[in-house]
């Protein structure tokens, strides 16, 4: 036979196992609640906030963009800058100057708007800058505005679409898209 369990000890025994399964089901416990807390999703009324604050960003960037294009395309360019006083090689400069400083005006719009939009706005840019200095480079140096004014809307006609078009209905899409 074993000699009887002291009563101590016992005692002793039973309170350490109460103490070992109440500080570890403690530490279980707020490990499982802090890992129940971050896979919770962002609340709506956080999102709703942050939507507020992006969205009219994000429509004035559209709306600075489509200024942008109806601003570089070739015929409105042309008939805001034209003056019978320049020649042709003086508009050129002018239409190059202005189609640059528009869109530096407007290049950190770029954060609101989708990676495509801002390619086609880029091309667009380049490649009406590409046009008028091709219509300027067959022209003679006396040649006048009126000139180049012919020569720029005769490459606009053959080339057919413009990419300032192009981008245009892409940065219209786009904002249809986000509503």
């Amino acid at each position: 036979m074993h000699p009887p369990i002291e009563q101590p000890f016992l005692f002793h025994l039973i309170g350490g196992l109460l103490r070992f399964l109440f500080v570890f089901g403690g530490a279980f416990f707020l490990l499982w609640y802090y890992l129940k807390q971050t896979r919770k999703p962002v609340p709506v009324a956080a999102d709703n906030h942050d939507h507020v604050t992006i969205l009219p960003l994000r429509l004035q960037a559209y709306e600075r963009f489509v200024l942008f294009l109806e601003r570089i395309h070739p015929s409105n360019l042309v008939m805001r800058l034209n003056s019978a006083d320049l020649s042709a090689l003086q508009l050129q400069s002018l239409l190059v100057r202005t189609i640059r400083e528009e869109f530096e005006y407007n290049l950190s719009q770029q954060l609101y708007i989708s990676n495509n939009s801002w390619e086609q706005i880029k091309n667009a840019k380049e490649e009406t800058i590409a046009m008028i200095n091709h219509a300027s480079s067959g022209l003679p140096e006396n040649a006048t505005s009126s000139d180049l004014v012919k020569g720029i809307f005769e490459g606009a006609v053959t080339r057919g679409k413009l990419p300032v078009e192009t981008a245009l209905e892409e940065v219209k899409s786009e904002l249809q898209r986000l509503f």
